[in-house]
């Protein structure tokens, strides 16, 4: 066909929309809902899930952490006994190759409060290295981030008003008058209760309920006043603190690995002896004598490195009598309270110096930790972390550091590679899967209720097109009659129904990005619903959910419409076109 052909086809094709107004807006008007629809929630999900994952790399994971592989194997139970030390090596070698690592310890075990308590992630950290790494030591809500070398802790936000620590945020008339300022000196009251105002009751929404109307006087809510100056706010603090409600306890458990000095012969024949290889059962009989008298096993040799084969051995099998539990009870001051955008830093998680945890009265750390947190220098916090700090990349830049046996000389690992044999680097990916799963699967769920839009759309182009076509079956048979060939009139129809899907498409394309500019800009703010959901709902984001600019997918849904709609006229032409010409000259 030429080109004049084509072009004539186009101008009847057009007459044909033009013929049937009512029914082409109507079908038009399916199409752009549909593609405006896709746009925007594509977009929106696409924003929620960029910054979901930015939050995690700049305020939870960093690009990758450095750890033992028997750690990462259970990381999800938190083994605080898989821990290392000499990563100070690690870390020059990291720095060197142009990497910054901040050290931790991360343990679990309970905050204690005067008013309440709640189980805890702990992490000892290194105040500066962290600050290098990750960014929630810049959102502080009240008070200070923790500082190295005093026994303070820094909590989320969530956590702090349940466990009524640092400065309340929305306390009861009740609670201010009866709790707080009681405790504060006379002179002292009158400014903490200027700092204060009546807050306006919470209407609620579509997605919290609304705050209950007080029951009684007293039960008023009371919210500190916007813009309060930063010295005030730290006076305050002081004053509180002295009143002794930023004193806390932390209850934990030690966990130490060391072979049992006994095992019980039941214990051996049920619990380790199967599980036990022969080469590890055989270095069991070196390191242990049989007592027929107790009926136990007992440890009698000293060569430290025959009980350390063996230790491994049963920890390998997770035999529990090679883990030493000691109770352990911390006392320490909340030093400052954290609410940043990532809800897993304001829920049940709190901070504390690292090097207040190496003795007695700490946790008999000893110079080690559990993971060294890494990220490039000066890292871009817009972008989530990419091939520059995956695991090879990171482990290719330290091989070219020059670090050898000489200088890991300190530590008790043999250095066949860059890294300790027992160590590894892990992605920030490897610690997320089953939030990238599950933000996978909200995204190819609301795609199924978009697409389902579409197919509803697409038939109505189908069913319009039919009827149409029945009514021009006359039409079509002069035409046939004439000389005109099937090919030419399904491709007529096609694309009649195309300009369909393309004018639909076009007009869903420029609403979805209206919708889409204020969501990019301000987003929605989902915070009533993540507070009423505990501050965390799964994403890793607290409040406003933006969107983001999908252009492929902008560009792809119009090219996709377009072309559906065109293929949805092929089956209707072709059915019409088996009826013999006589026949459609003569329907009525």
């Amino acid at each position: 066909m030429t080109m004049a052909g084509v072009i004539e086809l186009k101008r009847l094709a057009l007459r044909n929309l033009a013929r049937h107004k009512v029914k082409t807006v109507l079908t038009i008007a399916a199409v752009s809902i549909s593609v405006a629809l896709y746009v925007f929630m594509d977009g929106w999900l696409a924003g929620i899930n960029i910054d979901s994952l930015r939050n995690i790399a700049n305020f939870e994971i960093g690009a990758a952490k450095l750890q033992k592989k028997t750690y990462f194997a259970k990381k999800d139970e938190l083994p605080m006994y898989e821990n290392f030390g000499g990563w100070e090596q690690c870390a020059a070698a990291l720095d060197e190759a142009g990497y910054n690592s901040a050290p931790r310890f991360v343990f679990t075990g309970t905050l204690y409060t005067e008013a309440a308590s709640a189980p805890m992630q702990f992490i000892g950290c290194d105040p500066a290295a962290e600050a290098r790494i990750l960014r929630y030591p810049r959102y502080i809500e009240s008070g200070r981030f923790i500082q190295s070398g005093a026994f303070e802790i820094a909590l989320g936000a969530v956590t702090a008003d349940k466990l009524k620590v640092g400065i309340p945020q929305r306390p009861t008339a009740d609670e201010l008058d009866g709790d707080i300022l009681p405790g504060l000196p006379p002179e002292e009251r009158d400014f903490v209760r200027g700092l204060y105002e009546k807050a306006p009751a919470k209407s609620g929404g579509l997605f919290a309920p609304a705050e209950a109307a007080p029951s009684r006087p007293g039960e008023e809510r009371q919210t500190l006043k916007k813009n309060i100056p930063p010295q005030d706010l730290d006076r305050y603090w002081n004053l509180l603190a002295e009143t002794g409600r930023m004193n806390v306890q932390i209850s934990t458990v030690i966990d130490i690995k060391a072979a049992p000095e006994s095992v019980r012969k039941e214990k051996f024949d049920v619990d380790l002896a199967p599980a036990l290889n022969a080469e590890e059962r055989a270095l069991f009989h070196r390191a242990y004598e049989f007592d027929e008298l107790t009926q136990a096993w007992y440890l009698y040799s000293e060569d430290e490195a025959l009980q350390a084969a063996v230790l491994t051995a049963m920890v390998r099998v997770d035999y529990a009598g090679a883990i030493r539990h000691v109770n352990q009870l911390v006392s320490a001051v909340v030093a400052g309270v954290v609410n940043s955008p990532n809800p897993r830093n304001n829920n049940n998680t709190a901070w504390i110096p690292l090097d207040v945890l190496q003795d007695e009265a700490g946790l008999m750390l000893e110079g080690r930790v559990t993971e060294l947190l890494i990220r490039i220098k000066n890292a871009d916090d817009a972008k989530v972390p990419g091939k520059t700090e995956s695991p090879a990349a990171i482990k290719a830049a330290v091989a070219g550091t020059g670090i050898t046996e000489t200088t890991m000389a300190k530590t008790a690992y043999s250095l066949p590679a860059a890294l300790p044999e027992e160590l590894d680097i892990f992605s920030w990916e490897a610690y997320v899967r089953d939030y990238l799963a599950a933000s996978q699967g909200d995204n190819v769920s609301n795609q199924i209720m978009v697409i389902i839009l579409f197919i509803l759309s697409f038939m109505g182009i189908a069913n319009t097109m039919l009827l149409a076509i029945l009514e021009r079956t006359r039409e079509t048979g002069m035409m046939r009659a004439m000389g005109m060939t099937d090919g030419q009139l399904i491709g007529t129809y096609m694309m009649e129904a195309g300009m369909v899907g393309f004018f639909g498409s076009l007009i869903g394309i420029a609403a979805g990005c209206l919708i889409n500019i204020p969501m990019v800009k301000y987003g929605l703010d989902f915070s009533a619903m993540t507070n009423a959901a505990g501050g965390d709902i799964g994403y890793r984001v607290t409040g406003v959910f933006r969107s983001a600019w999908n252009i492929p997918v902008i560009i792809g849904s119009g090219i996709a419409a377009t072309t559906l709609a065109a293929c949805m006229a092929f089956f209707p032409t072709r059915r019409a076109l088996k009826m013999p010409i006589t026949e459609s000259l003569r329907f009525e």
